[in-house]
């Protein structure tokens, strides 16, 4: 029958894969995957003022991010007109 060696040659090296498999149990994963629902203390008291602090700064980090990111394409568009100026 035409195939054959074929379809050995998969269950085989489908038994050969498994062989290289990790022996540890798999439902073990199950307590690593799932998340503590405890709630628990937070040490740090968040007061109005450390909260505005916090907003603040988070806003210039992101005013800073946006900046870099435009200088970026604005650069990058440059280039590319220029790279097509070149090769035309």
């Amino acid at each position: 029958m035409a195939g054959e060696g074929a379809m050995m040659q998969a269950i085989q090296s489908l038994a050969y894969n498994k062989s290289l498999r990790n022996k540890h149990n798999r439902s073990s994963w199950k307590d690593i995957k799932i998340q503590d629902q405890t709630p628990r203390n937070d040490s740090i008291q968040s007061t109005p003022e450390l909260l505005e602090a916090i907003k603040k700064r988070l806003q210039a980090e992101n005013k800073k991010r946006k900046k870099q990111q435009i200088i970026f394409v604005i650069s990058m568009v440059l280039i590319l007109i220029f790279m097509m100026y070149y090769l035309n």
